[in-house]
């Protein structure tokens, strides 16, 4: 701050005695303050201060029309909160109490009446002093606002971009990882096709087989399980770009039938391939009864499948791959077992991360990552264990089903036959589903529409509307609906093949269950027993 500076700041004065006008603007003459107004008239204060936006009021207290006071209390009413306006009060009677009023209203300085010009001068040159330095301060700070509102602006476009990149990035990355998981399902289901495929041809084209019971019933068996697995494989497909869905259904199971049926399917990996390339590779199996689990034995059979598929990886020169099974208190316990190449503990560590591989083009780093995913679903723990070139244990640990009530156990059926009327323009799936009921000794009626369903509904007396929910001209959901409205108090089973299960089964009061096809016997049966048993306890 140059002296200059100080000499340019621009004061008013305001006093209704004209001799200490006169004397104040003689001592800021000869000081150089030449930039100095002075009004007489304290009325004119506010308008004064306004409009010449002085840097200093030298004011006196006593005056009349308004006294000092009020024209401080004005003036702090009328500046923004932030202006510094430094006031210096010239006063005879400098009492404590004046002092403290004067302090209060706003007066930045005092000064006592007859006063000493260079006491004045000083005062006057350490207020305009502030004043300037405040007004320094401001226009940095705005300079500094500016910048910062700039660069806030630049950090939005930024963010803007970034997001727009990562946007573009996820999706890339999405996109990868369809076509490398694509891969995968490919080959598990053209696994499945190849069971059902091979299986059935075998039984068509020798139809003498079908005289041999046990092994017809073999067959049978693994067109079954290929069939499940099938649909669990899109699913998981399904399950990869859906938002949400409904949590899948659980049901007791028999952990020790899911491994032999895995070491089952997946013998042309581990045997024949293995053969084929020169490698001779054994499954044994080592199994104790266990309690029943209560999850989903096609992720559980996909879990073990994954995991004995990495174990023939990692045996480059044969060897064995033992699946074994304990009881440990409630809980169940699933070790998978080899004599492969093992893995460092840096692998160790890192192999649950999706899309982490040590197999190059050959793996997609989904395997264990899923396999981690299901394990977890089912409330179980994995822990892994290895050492190089002696191999690497699995060891999956599952609690036991919760007892259930008996309704829905696996050979649970209704102790009653039930008239149910099956809807659905697809015929195989309306045909099965009428199979399904007749074969427990239901009697069944079917319709191909919304509208045939309600003329069946409205002409007979039926216990419960099975129906699909994608139709046309009217779907399910309006079905159930209207069917409401009728009054007649049939429970509604809603068929679905979409993944917009969840919203319906959350905000639709109309539906009492609903099953994702494709449908077991089994689930049906379950799904019967559930609805019924909720429909009694609520009556």
């Amino acid at each position: 701050m140059t002296e200059d500076d100080l000499k340019q700041a621009r004061i008013l004065i305001i006093d209704d005695e004209v001799a200490n006008l006169c004397l104040l603007q003689s001592v800021l003459n000869r000081t150089g303050f030449l930039n100095h107004t002075s009004i007489s008239d304290s009325r004119r204060a506010l308008e004064q201060i306004l409009e010449s936006q002085p840097d200093l009021v030298l004011l006196d207290l006593n005056m009349p029309h308004l006294s000092g006071f009020d024209v401080m209390q004005r003036m702090r009413a009328a500046l923004p909160p932030d202006v510094y306006l430094p006031v210096l009060v010239l006063t005879a009677e400098l009492t404590p109490e004046i002092k403290r009023r004067s302090l209060a209203a706003g007066a930045t300085d005092l000064l006592q009446k007859p006063f000493d010009m260079s006491e004045v001068l000083m005062r006057i040159r350490n207020l305009v002093n502030t004043r300037l330095l405040h007004l320094e301060l401001q226009k940095h700070n705005a300079l500094l606002e500016h910048r910062v509102s700039e660069r806030t602006e630049e950090l939005s476009r930024a963010l803007a971009e970034l997001k727009q990149t990562q946007q573009q990035i996820v999706q890339q990355e999405r996109l990868r990882a369809f076509g490398e998981m694509a891969g995968g399902i490919v080959h598990d289901f053209n696994n499945s096709l190849m069971s059902i495929i091979g299986y059935s041809d075998l039984l068509l084209h020798d139809p003498a087989m079908l005289d041999d019971r046990e092994t017809t019933l073999d067959y049978l068996k693994t067109l079954n399980t290929a069939g499940r697995d099938a649909a669990q494989v899109i699913s998981r497909l399904r399950d990869f770009y859906r938002s949400r869905e409904i949590a899948d259904v659980f049901a007791p199971f028999d952990l020790n039938e899911v491994i032999e049926e895995s070491a089952s399917l997946t013998q042309p990996k581990w045997k024949t391939q293995a053969l084929a390339s020169g490698r001779t590779i054994s499954v044994e199996l080592d199994l104790e009864k266990l309690p029943l689990i209560s999850g989903n034995s096609s992720e559980l059979r996909e879990v073990i499948t994954n995991l004995i598929f990495n174990a023939v990886d990692a045996m480059p020169e044969g060897g064995t791959i033992t699946l074994r099974s304990r009881r440990d208190g409630d809980d169940a316990l699933l070790e998978i077992a080899d004599t492969g190449t093992g893995m460092t503990d840096a692998v160790r560590n890192r192999c649950l991360e999706p899309f982490f591989s040590t197999k190059g083009d050959k793996g997609t780093g989904l395997g264990l990552s899923m396999v981690f995913g299901i394990i977890k679903r089912h409330n179980g723990t994995l822990d892994i264990e290895s050492t190089l070139d002696r191999g690497t244990t699995f060891s999956i640990r599952l609690p036991a089903a919760e007892p259930c009530d008996g309704a829905i156990e696996n050979t649970a059926k209704l102790d009653r036959s039930l008239r149910v009327l099956v809807v659905d323009d697809d015929t195989v799936p309306r045909v099965v589903m009428a199979k399904y009921l007749a074969a427990d000794g239901h009697h069944v009626s079917t319709a191909t529409s919304g509208d045939e369903a309600m003329a069946k509904l409205m002409e007979g007396d039926f216990d419960l509307l099975l129906t699909d929910q994608t139709m046309a001209g009217m779907t399910g959901l309006q079905l159930a609906a209207a069917v409401k409205q009728l009054g007649g108090g049939q429970p509604v089973i809603l068929m679905t093949g979409s993944s917009e299960t969840a919203s319906i089964v959350e905000q639709n009061a109309d539906v009492n269950a609903v099953l994702r096809k494709p449908i077991p016997q089994q689930r049906l049966r379950q799904a019967l027993c559930q609805v019924l048993q909720t429909v009694a306890a609520e009556a």
